[in-house]
């Protein structure tokens, strides 16, 4: 993580033109305004101010460097007023200021690792370090972060601090654009169907033009990974669109319309002679199947249960919760189970011969695919072209 103040003395130095002035408003010495701007150039391995006779402005690496730095900020000034609101006396703390970078640390380890003593084992300081950057924060605050649970405001400091950090990296990764070298991360929650081969064709495509990208693929529940985007650990997330929107703090792109099948293994009992044309299968053949679902509450699983209801069936009894795509294939090619699935999810399988689609899709199955990303997300060269490749223009 930057040093706070380095970050402060750049900006300020952007917005007035010289160490001078800026000085002068963030109530540092000028030698140390400009030692700060030095030191963080070092940081960042760039030079980020043509320093002249007139003062100080900033590089093309310290133009896009100070976009995430503002935007940074503003993550800081959004956390001044949620602590106003909880505040008894309402008074605005100047957090963007005073906060330091150790406090923003211990707080954020806090609350990922859950203890105090596993923060301090991951940042690899010791626990008084820890407790003392957390009281502090507290004291400036004004408010209660730790009681025996972090409180909903600590929680909602450290997701303020996260997208700090985020921001701060994708300038760093700016910078190293700007260089030649796009070398940066682009971190990607992966909902079932984007696993197939959707996502892996785009980041095969990307890596084929960016060769030294970093792109992680990150799976697991649509909550777990909301949670994530919202914390600045992911950058978006490709699968099934959520209506209502669960979040205003989000944003929703539309990029298709997919429907949802049945799905057996090629020699199943019920597939000889069958077709996926037409809607054969009897509801007592329905009834007697054993499933590979997804999980309650999930857009396919309300699709299949409004689906049986229609056929006059109550939900089945065997059922195997299943949010893993390999595991359902292994499932569907070892029993005699049925699985709700998107066709592309299983296209090279049907090729094969292996699985087979047994009717139409189902009425009213069909989801709207695309990708989340945070309300506001401003991507990095790598982001937008990852993001052509998975099909979002403009």
């Amino acid at each position: 993580m930057f040093r706070h103040r380095r970050l402060l003395a750049f900006e300020a130095v952007c917005r007035y033109g010289s160490a001078l002035k800026a000085a002068d408003h963030i109530h540092m010495a000028q030698p140390s305004v400009t030692a700060a701007i030095t030191a963080l150039e070092g940081d960042v391995a760039a030079s980020l101010c043509d320093r002249t006779s007139k003062g100080m402005t900033p590089t093309p690496e310290g133009t896009v460097f100070l976009a995430r730095v503002r935007a940074a900020l503003l993550h800081l000034k959004d956390a001044e007023s949620l602590i106003a609101t909880r505040r008894s006396d309402r008074t605005r703390v100047p957090l963007h200021r005073l906060v330091t970078g150790a406090q923003m640390r211990a707080l954020t380890a806090v609350i990922q690792a859950g203890s105090f003593s596993e923060a301090a084992r991951r940042l690899d300081l010791s626990q008084p370090s820890i407790h003392r950057s957390v009281r502090e924060l507290e004291t400036l605050c004004g408010i209660a972060l730790i009681r025996d649970q972090p409180t909903p405001e600590a929680r909602e400091l450290a997701r303020y601090f996260a997208l700090y950090q985020a921001e701060l990296q994708m300038g760093l990764d700016e910078i190293r654009e700007i260089q030649g070298r796009v070398e940066g991360t682009v971190t990607v929650g992966a909902l079932p169907l984007a696993r197939s081969g959707w996502l892996p064709d785009a980041v095969a495509a990307t890596l084929a033009d960016y060769p030294y990208a970093r792109i992680r693929i990150i799976d697991g529940p649509y909550e777990a990974q909301l949670h994530d985007l919202l914390h600045g650990q992911i950058d978006f997330i490709l699968g099934a669109l959520r209506d209502p929107v669960p979040s205003k703090l989000i944003e929703q792109r539309h990029l298709f319309d997919d429907p949802l099948t049945i799905v057996v293994r090629a020699d199943h009992p019920l597939a000889p002679g069958f077709d996926s044309d037409h809607d054969k299968l009897t509801p007592a053949q329905l009834g007697s199947l054993a499933w590979i679902l997804p999980r309650p509450g999930t857009p396919g699983r309300t699709v299949f249960e409004q689906f049986m209801a229609n056929k006059g069936l109550t939900p089945p009894r065997r059922v195997v919760e299943c949010a893993s795509l390999v595991a359902a294939r292994a499932l569907l090619l070892r029993t005699d189970m049925a699985a709700l699935l998107s066709a592309r999810q299983v296209e090279y399988e049907i090729r094969q011969g292996l699985l087979k689609i047994m009717g139409p899709p189902l009425t009213g199955s069909t989801r709207s695919i695309g990708i989340t990303t945070r309300t506001g997300f401003s991507p990095t060269r790598l982001h937008v072209a990852m993001l052509r490749q998975l099909g979002l223009d403009g």
